[in-house]
């Protein structure tokens, strides 16, 4: 309850009902836990029961782990035309961390596996009812399987695979690593292989170009009987070709830059088609000044080398380092003007270094075409002075350059062809594999000792849980410190009672079962040296001093509810003042549910209506017991109003006779929430015992009966805690006090125990109903 209820009762006790007793000690937390000890061991039992199943039924899950290095100088960059990286060393890892997860890669893979000889043993091929899995299916499974981790400040990648045993994991992982490293060495060799194949054409062309220029000169000189060429014709013809010679090797190296700036675009995808576009628009002031520029230069190179000024000449080194200076201007002004242009979001914007490539080629492609023109100038200068010799001289001079000019294209790419395809060769792509993987020695997953600790953890956690909870959701009153706690005088604890054995005599009483389970309350009678009959002899003692003006004679015995054990309180409470040698009567006064006579063994038909309604006297209806001094009076026949019956002025001269009869009057009555009958009685007595049973009585309707007790101004000596076990007592001080007095007389209650005698375990049976 979140409300307090503060108030004092007629004997000066202040009362509060309040939540349970907050507890701090270590003695209360081991109580706790003592109390859900059945709690704990069934959950912790659940939970190992499940982890264990889990742990034992699972199927073992394998993982290898191979390593492999990305080194960018090994890639495309230092192929024939000097291509730098792509992106800087950790953008680069980061990309082949993707491709290793892409779905590409997963197909190529699972290819791979379908033509190797193991296809057959390995699982990730088969579904689950062991059918053949698609490769998309199959690709899906391996992708789930992987785990790519790049190795922190290196360019190391660790690449985990999973699978069902340590041959398929080791096997899949070094089949991810070789797929990986083979498609990255095609990728590298995709640029300088389109190459090689122009120039392999290219140089076949040539070659037969070149046997037949020299099978025309041939046939020309045996046919015009002339031996050579005069001075002038030579030298015309030499430098002639020279000029030809170098324009059309520009034209084959402006062809073999296109094949790359075609390659280059290529990486970008389909999707990037707009790019030639974009670069090809560019047409900002500057730009146009810097390509102006550079055509002149390249004319006025050429026009140095048409006099025959040689290339290493200062003038034209200087011409050649302008040019050098006008071409990385136009390239960084032009992927300004591209980059700049582009959206935040564009993958352009993200793929700046292949930019720059594609306009170093344009721009290379710029300077070619430049270059080509002003040497095709000079040749058509050469052309003309060829056209003013002697026409015999004129073919003869012509069939002579076209030798020379075939001759020396062949060589120059017969050169290039060589140097491509050792470059060609040379390419083994930037993957490799560092570490191959290995069948691992245990599996990963289920982890038997993990998954047994983490059970014993996670079972211990909830069963100590799930005990806090109900303590914290658990509102009885267990202990006589939570009575006390409530501002309520406690007069003794019972503990619970045990089940007596079988005996002759019990049976020789009354042979109903029902009957002899009733008796089996008296333990103050059977086992009078027992911890409860101590317990019970406590309360008489403390009952008897609870009034020091003048001795206690009428005692109501009740509850708030029903099944705390007033009725089994009232009949050993009786026993126990009658062993004090006091003359003590019992009266049933539960006319609802009476108990005495079924306890006592006695006659229900005469009792205390009989004399309440005329029909019998006090001597006839009282019963005595083969208990000394201890008589009772039942509860006779069940009226239809019981509440007016013990309110009459008949109750209270009945009460006033057993008073001057007898030295004790004990009553036994209803539980006070659910009839009037109790609180009608307790006015006409000296004073009220309230019966809470440990573990069963809530602090709201301890507080309820009292509240009843207190309207009609009803003396309450103290509350009796009945059926306290050692889990509810456990912490208490009371549990001290009665399991040392338990050991100390022992179960037989013949003194202390014995050396060497074994401790028999007591059960813990909870009381009979009322």
């Amino acid at each position: 309850m979140d409300q307090n209820h503060n108030h004092t009762n007629s004997n000066g006790h202040h009362l509060v009902a309040s939540e349970p007793l907050q507890r701090f000690t270590i003695h209360d937390y081991l109580a706790l836990l003592y109390r859900g000890r059945w709690w704990i061991a069934a959950i912790f039992t659940v939970t190992m029961a499940g982890v264990s199943y889990y742990t034992f039924t699972t199927p073992p899950v394998y993982q290898a782990s191979t390593t492999i290095m990305v080194d960018e100088k090994q890639g495309v960059g230092q192929t024939l035309f000097d291509v730098t990286g792509f992106s800087q060393q950790r953008t680069l890892i980061n990309n082949q961390v993707e491709i290793l997860k892409s779905r590409r890669l997963a197909e190529a893979v699972i290819r791979r596996l379908l033509a190797a000889p193991e296809r057959d043993s390995l699982q990730l091929l088969r579904g689950p009812m062991g059918r053949p899995r698609s490769v998309m299916s199959a690709a899906g499974a391996l992708r789930r399987a992987i785990s790519v981790t790049p190795v922190r400040e290196t360019d190391l990648i660790r690449i985990d695979v999973q699978g069902p045993s340590p041959f398929e994991a080791a096997y899949l992982a070094n089949a991810v690593a070789e797929a990986f490293r083979d498609q990255d060495r095609d990728f590298s060799r995709g640029e300088i292989s389109q190459v090689v194949r122009f120039l392999e054409d290219q140089l076949e062309r040539k070659e037969k170009e070149l046997k037949a220029s020299e099978e025309a000169l041939k046939r020309f000189l045996e046919r015009e009987k002339i031996a050579s060429l005069s001075t002038e014709a030579t030298q015309v013809v030499e430098q002639g070709a020279e000029f030809e010679s170098r324009y059309k090797g520009v034209l084959i190296e402006l062809d073999v830059t296109r094949k790359r700036l075609e390659y280059l675009k290529g990486l970008l995808g389909k999707s990037k088609e707009s790019l030639e576009a974009e670069i090809a628009r560019v047409s900002s002031p500057l730009v146009l000044q810097l390509r102006q520029e550079m055509a002149e230069i390249e004319r006025t190179i050429a026009v140095y080398l048409s006099q025959g000024v040689s290339e290493n000449d200062p003038q034209v080194r200087r011409e050649q380092d302008k040019l050098d200076h006008i071409k990385k201007r136009l390239t960084e002004e032009t992927r300004k003007l591209i980059v700049e242009g582009l959206p935040p979001d564009d993958p352009l914007a993200q793929a700046q270094d292949l930019v720059v490539q594609i306009l170093k080629a344009e721009t290379e492609v710029a300077s070619l075409t430049a270059q080509a023109d002003a040497l095709k100038r000079v040749v058509d200068s050469y052309t003309s002075k060829l056209e003013s010799l002697p026409d015999k001289n004129v073919q003869l001079a012509r069939l002579e350059r076209n030798r020379k000019v075939y001759e020396n294209l062949y060589m120059m790419m017969k050169e290039k062809y060589e140097e491509s395809r050792i470059t060609q060769a040379g390419q083994i792509g930037k993957v490799r594999i560092i570490d191959s993987a290995l069948p691992p020695g245990a599996p990963i997953s289920p982890r038997v000792r993990l998954n047994l600790i983490l059970g014993v953890l996670v079972g211990l956690g909830l069963g100590v849980g799930f005990t806090f909870l109900r303590e914290y959701l658990d509102t009885s009153v267990r202990r006589v410190e939570d009575i006390e706690a409530m501002g309520l005088p406690v007069l003794g604890a019972i503990p619970s009672i045990e089940p007596l054995e079988s005996n002759g005599h019990l049976d020789l009483m009354n042979g109903r079962r029902k009957a002899a389970e009733a008796r089996m309350r008296l333990v103050t009678h059977f086992k009078p040296k027992s911890p409860v009959s101590e317990a019970y002899r406590t309360l008489r003692t403390n009952l008897q001093f609870s009034d020091s003006d003048k001795p206690v004679q009428t005692i109501l015995v009740t509850s708030a509810g029903p099944g705390e054990g007033k009725s089994t309180t009232s009949a050993n409470l009786a026993i126990a003042m009658s062993q004090q040698g006091l003359r003590v009567v019992l009266v049933d006064s539960d006319l609802r549910r009476p108990m005495q006579h079924r306890i006592f063994g006695l006659e229900k038909q005469r009792g205390l209506t009989n004399v309440l309604v005329g029909k019998m006297n006090l001597e006839e209806a009282i019963q005595t017991t083969e208990i000394k001094n201890l008589d009772v009076l039942p509860s006779g026949l069940l009226p239809p109003n019981p509440a007016e019956m013990l309110g009459s002025k008949r109750m209270q001269a009945l009460l006033k006779d057993l008073a001057e009869r007898y030295d004790v009057c004990l009553l036994d009555s209803p539980p006070l929430i659910a009839v009037t009958d109790g609180a009608v009685l307790s006015k006409t007595v000296d004073g009220v015992l309230l019966v809470v049973k440990s573990g069963h009585t809530h602090h709201e309707a301890l507080i309820r009966g009292v509240e009843l007790l207190e309207n009609v101004g009803a003396r309450i000596f103290g509350v009796l805690l009945n059926d306290v076990s050692r889990a509810n007592t456990y912490g208490s001080y009371y549990y001290y006090y009665y399991y040392h007095y338990y050991y100390y007389y022992g179960e037989g209650g013949d003194g202390k125990r014995k050396k060497g005698r074994k401790k028999r375990k007591r059960p813990e049976v909870a009381d009979l109903g009322e």
